[in-house]
């Protein structure tokens, strides 16, 4: 990695408040996010910038050394903003950071910000794990994200972003192709109690929480057997050793879709932006060409269009406020699975 601006100011940050749990507050972001930079930024300089002790967060004598090269550098990059603001106020930055988990999310967003900055350059990131995505974006390593959450379990965001909706899908089941109940037009999920059922792992989202909560509700509990994803897991069900939820989109061979009856499970698709990101006035319009794009992928799978015809296109949104209560599960006597 690099050293820039935004690791001095963490730095810089860290040493006005003397603590890391302050400074994550004065910086808008979180306290885990913004201990996981500063060790890399450790591991980058080859030592500690501070002891930390339940006082707070003291320099080191490379800490020290390092504040007090971010006081000269930032007092001259500030200065020379501070002049500038006049005549570069409409400037665009030369770099937008982006980063997405579903690439036809990633497809979409590209094109927007071609159509909204087409001089500036987009770098892309790609995280597994929504909570990551989202420290990305806290942590100004990220100007977009698009993150995905399950209608009912929906995602606790910082206040600081600002949210669009740009897609909501219903989940399907993903089977072998010589599965016994590969050639049903759909499934009632009581049909697939007795089913080895693969989740992604838990680090990843609250897929599994999801799912444990729609079977209870259809009368069981699933028996997920493996937490996998990628290449792992397309493997098993192919051969018939489990089978999935998946997005409408997937269209890998040996494997066929259906939909389930009643659509118990939607996974809603979120461009997210932090409120004080110079990019943040094209958030609409790139909401509208990551959500056109995301519509198109699916109107090209033909299970998705066949059940689209019948029950019509899921609403986005809205989601709920920040701070209203989402599902908890399991609920209260029920054993979350291993």
């Amino acid at each position: 990695m690099e050293i820039d601006t935004r690791h001095l100011r963490m730095v810089k940050a860290v040493a006005d408040e003397g603590s890391i749990t302050r400074a994550a507050t004065a910086l808008g972001t979180t306290q885990p996010a913004l201990t996981r930079q500063l060790r890399r930024v450790e591991e980058h300089l080859g030592g500690p910038l501070f002891e930390r002790s339940r006082a707070g967060a003291e320099l080191t004598p490379l800490g020290r050394l390092v504040v007090g090269r971010a006081h000269a550098v930032l007092s001259v990059i500030d200065s020379l903003q501070g002049d500038s603001v006049g005549g570069a106020a409409h400037l665009v930055p030369a770099q937008v950071r982006i980063g997405v988990k579903f690439g036809n999310a990633l497809v979409g967003l590209i094109r927007g910000l071609r159509s909204v900055v087409p001089s500036t350059e987009i770098v892309t990131e790609s995280e597994t794990r929504i909570d990551g995505l989202l420290d990305l974006l806290s942590s100004h390593r990220l100007d977009f994200a698009v993150a995905h959450e399950f209608v009912g379990h929906e995602l606790a965001l910082d206040p600081r972003l600002r949210v669009r909706p740009v897609g909501c899908e219903p989940a399907f089941v993903l089977l072998a192709a010589d599965h016994p109940l590969a050639d049903r037009p759909e499934l009632e999920l009581s049909q697939l109690r007795d089913e080895k059922w693969l989740m992604s792992p838990l680090d990843v989202d609250r897929e599994a929480d999801c799912m444990t909560r729609i079977c209870f509700e259809a009368g069981f509990t699933p028996v997920i057997s493996h937490y996998l994803s990628d290449g792992h897991a397309i493997e098993l069900i192919r051969a018939g050793e489990a089978i999935a939820l998946s997005t409408p989109t997937n269209r890998d061979s040996g494997m066929v879709l259906k939909p389930l009856v009643g659509t118990p499970m939607r996974t809603r698709r979120l461009l997210l932006v932090d409120r004080d990101n110079p990019f943040v006035e094209h958030l609409d319009k790139l909401a509208r060409f990551t959500a056109d794009t995301l519509a198109e992928t699916l109107d090209k799978q033909p299970v998705y269009r066949a059940w689209k015809d019948v029950h019509g296109a899921l609403p986005a949104g809205p989601r709920p406020r920040p701070g209203a209560p989402t599902a908890s599960w399991p609920p209260p006597g029920h054993a979350r699975l291993a």
